[in-house]
């Protein structure tokens, strides 16, 4: 047994590197694209073993392509572009890459240890969690996913809004009656998560990077070995920005919804503004090619990835994008995040801690070795890349019914996912009001038939300080939301 989950780790470490080494695909994409082999996981442990590997291993693979070709691997690697770029342009592609995975990896110990070592413990929360407390807290994560996650919040209002009705088509959980189904059969059970992901998130990355030009970095051979030497020395004497770096991504991460963007952006702002009060007079500054700025963004990479399995495993919130894949993924072999039975399986937390460590230690000597050979991996053009992923995308997204409906329905999302890029519609905010459309109703629901009003959101500790993280969510969104990001 102990063989074949170590054979599934090592599919997962090297499928996740793999992934993250494609431009603009990462976790999501690469979650996404095995939902067809889900059946072959006999064993639903397996199946958590497989996730986290990738889900580790993506977020070191995918700061390849952005310091080399210029191209993000996932939305999370775009702030380490701003330097890790012009550093490959004058010869230091090696010594970024380095840094980078150094501070990544440190950081993803760090959070690991603090996240899934305490998980179990961590149930205890839910303890304190009646129906005020859970309503309170979604306002809260849907304020955050609109005002906090993108600067347009008025179209991450309406893509919120959007993306609750459409996931209350299917049947009336109290009617039993269809709703909203126009006379389609194929919507009875309502509309399925894997074309929303494909259509919504996937394909339309796919499609910009098929148009993207990458500048292409060559490695001199004789200096990898010294400017890797140098990157590991860089982590440590600037190691209190990727510190900083790994806070700041575990604090977003435990926000719902928000993703691995905005806390490395956050991250990387804040190195800017300490670079500014204490300049290195030997060194570029920070935006222009600094491994300072590679570190401080780096260091929020895998952090936010552990911290945000926290509320996806303890409330089925997800606290990021990928998350939400993950969930799927897992329900689909009865591991139903956020629900009593998987809040009380030991075997659940031990299988996530082993295989999120393993998959660290593992792909540790595997990135150092491969910055050797990342530029012609990287440099290979996007088309080699493009029409394996969008098959698997496509196949992945028609085995609900095998018919005609499934591409119809496919076509439709894709179609979405593109007007909704083009027009800067949040396509996240989309996807959270789409996943948690049941759990409104059913707390709203709960809410009103248990005779609460709303003067339970204002005196009760738990709710109120929910609603004041969302007054103060509010406030920075509106007044304060500068970021330069354009979030999916």
């Amino acid at each position: 047994m102990l063989e074949s989950y170590f054979i599934v780790l090592m599919l997962g470490v090297f499928y996740g590197f793999f992934v993250g080494l494609i431009p603009v695909a990462g976790a999501t994409t690469g979650l996404i694209a095995i939902y067809s082999f889900v059946t072959f996981f006999q064993d639903p442990y397996m199946l958590v073993v497989f996730t986290t590997a990738i889900v580790v291993t993506s977020s070191i693979g995918d700061s390849f392509c952005g310091v080399v070709m210029n191209i993000p691997g996932a939305g999370g690697a775009a702030a380490t572009m701003v330097d890790g770029f012009p550093m490959s342009r004058r010869g230091e592609a090696a010594r970024a890459l380095s840094a980078a995975i150094s501070t990544s990896w440190v950081n993803g110990l760090i959070w690991g240890l603090a996240v899934f070592l305490f998980l179990p413990w961590y149930t205890q929360i839910v303890l304190y969690f009646g129906t005020v407390e859970m309503f309170s807290f979604l306002i809260f994560a849907m304020v955050c996913v609109i005002f906090v996650s993108s600067k347009y919040w008025f179209r991450g209002l309406l893509a919120l809004i959007l993306g609750v009705m459409v996931g209350r088509i299917g049947m009336d959980p109290v009617t039993a009656a269809d709703r909203y189904t126009f006379g389609w059969d194929y919507l009875a059970d309502g509309v399925q998560i894997i074309p929303i992901m494909a259509g919504l998130l996937a394909v339309p990355e796919l499609f910009s990077a098929y148009r993207m030009k990458a500048e292409k970095i060559q490695l001199t051979n004789g200096v990898i070995v010294s400017q890797l030497i140098d990157g590991v020395k860089d982590t440590w004497r600037w190691k209190w920005d990727g510190l900083r770096g790994g806070l700041i991504g575990g604090f977003v991460g435990l926000v719902p919804g928000i993703g691995g963007a905005i806390a490395d952006w956050f991250a990387y702002s804040q190195t800017v503004a300490v670079s500014k009060k204490s300049p290195d007079k030997n060194e570029v500054p920070v935006g222009k090619g600094n491994v300072r700025g590679v570190i401080g963004c780096e260091g929020a990479n895998n952090a936010q990835k552990a911290t945000s399995y926290v509320p996806t495993v303890l409330f089925g919130i997800p606290g990021a994008p990928f998350e939400v894949i993950v969930m799927g993924l897992l329900m689909y072999v009865g591991l139903e995040l956020g629900t009593p039975s998987v809040l009380a399986d030991e075997r659940f937390f031990d299988v996530l801690l082993s295989s999120y460590l393993w998959s660290l230690v593992i792909i540790l000597p595997i990135s150092y070795a491969f910055i050797k050979y990342a530029v012609y991996i990287t440099n290979l053009p996007f088309k080699f890349y493009f029409w394996p992923i969008f098959a698997s995308l496509v196949w992945s997204s028609t085995q609900y019914t095998g018919l005609i409906d499934d591409y119809i329905m496919l076509a439709i999302c894709i179609g979405a996912g593109m007007l909704m890029k083009y027009l800067k519609f949040s396509r996240v905010s989309f996807l959270i009001g789409f996943i948690l459309s049941y759990r409104l109703e059913a707390s709203w629901v709960q809410f009103n038939s248990f005779g609460y009003g709303w003067e339970e959101l204002v005196f009760r500790p738990l709710p109120a300080t929910f609603m004041t993280l969302t007054v103060i969510a509010l406030i920075w969104g509106l007044f304060f939301n500068k970021a330069k990001i354009d979030f999916v």
